[in-house]
């Protein structure tokens, strides 16, 4: 069964840094075959990915992300990027290099004394990287006055960095600012907490890099087609070096917390639902009292339909992936989010689920294998 045409479209998008990139690519298919968002929730660079689309008129998203994302590969180095094997990974492991020693132009710089703090004499820091320069280019891609609008909400994610808790701001209730970004980019200790009404804040990844809460909680009342993109990928093969066991362990632990937030929102979900199926047995003048009545507010009728799909780097891809901005390897990320959510699609529009349940519908949509180099 497909979605329903009237469903809400959702689109939640993980942060990731430089791998930012597939995000955009899958809204440039999303765009392409009609999926508009209704409402966006994003966590760091998915944040970013969210306000340039909700904050432009339709017509120009795909062009402004791409301002974005060519502003962000600016200042590759190191000439043409070889296809694929060892040479690749030296390549990316260079970008990488130069992302962590100069920064990135338009987006942060390196922070005096940043890594020289751990000298012994020098003045303590508490991040490496100042992300100031990002504030000139939000205003150039993002219009703010469209996005405080809210026709499309975008719900920003943080956390509080003095007691652990998720933090949200939505365009619906609250007017954002660049503030608000820097804080959700804020990953620690690459970038400094930023404090906004007296709480000092940070990127969400710590706790909920993928934030399907700012969508699914409190449940949804009516028919939702949520479309999840993950930067991360829980599945992959044995590591056989360090950078490999790096990597694998960055890839589980931040996609293992979007899997687990969505079982629980799909458990309760369909729990609701077959709540709601046996509300419809109460007799009509029980439904107004004591627990009857309490069954009939906790059930709902609406379908929920998931999409998700996550980034499976390619081989030749690092664990200092999130640093490595060459121009080569965000167009191949674009790239892949773009082929990756046709395909998506195609599923979709097929009903070709991988799970069906009492009003929730699966589609998983990962790669089973890395896209070809």
């Amino acid at each position: 069964m497909r979605p329903r045409p009237e469903s809400t479209v959702a689109l939640a998008l993980a942060g990731g840094n430089a791998l930012g990139a597939y995000g955009a690519g899958t809204y440039e298919a999303m765009h392409a075959r009609g999926y508009l968002p209704h409402i966006i929730s994003g966590a760091s660079i998915g944040a970013i990915n969210g306000a340039i689309i909700a904050g432009n008129p339709p017509e120009q998203r795909v062009a402004k992300l791409r301002e974005f994302w060519n502003q962000a590969a600016t200042g590759s180095a190191f000439g043409l990027a070889p296809s694929s094997g060892k040479a690749r990974e030296m390549y990316n492991s260079a970008h990488a290099l130069q992302t962590l020693l100069l920064g990135r132009p338009g987006l942060f710089k390196p922070r005096v004394p940043g890594l020289m703090s751990i000298v012994p004499g020098m003045p303590p820091d508490v991040a490496l990287f100042d992300s100031q320069p990002l504030v000139a280019t939000l205003e150039r891609v993002i219009d703010f006055d469209l996005l405080n609008a809210a026709a499309v909400p975008l719900v920003i994610g943080a956390v509080d960095m003095e007691n652990g808790e998720s933090v949200f701001f939505d365009t619906r209730k609250t007017r954002v600012a660049t503030v608000h970004f820097l804080a959700t980019t804020a990953f620690t200790p690459g970038f400094p907490p930023v404090e906004i009404e007296g709480r000092w804040l940070a990127d969400p990844g710590l706790i909920s890099n993928l934030p399907f809460d700012a969508l699914l909680d409190p449940p949804p009342q009516d028919d939702l087609l949520c479309f999840g993109i993950d930067l991360f990928e829980a599945r992959g093969a044995r590591p056989h070096s360090l950078d490999e066991s790096l990597e694998r362990s960055q890839d589980i632990a931040f996609s293992t917390q979007a899997l687990r937030t969505l079982e629980a929102h799909s458990r309760e979900h369909r729990l609701r639902h077959i709540i709601g199926e046996l509300a419809q047995h109460v007799p009509a003048a029980r439904r107004k009292d004591g627990a009857a009545a309490q069954l009939v507010v906790e059930g709902r009728s609406s379908e929920l339909t998931v999409v998700l799909l996550a980034y499976l780097a390619r081989e030749h891809e690092l664990a200092a992936k999130m640093l490595e901005f060459s121009r080569a390897s965000i167009d191949e990320r674009w790239e892949v989010g773009r082929v990756d959510m046709m395909a998506a699609l195609d599923k979709l529009e097929a009903g070709d689920a991988t799970t069906r349940d009492h009003g929730y519908t699966f589609y998983d949509a990962r790669r089973a294998s890395r896209a070809p180099a």
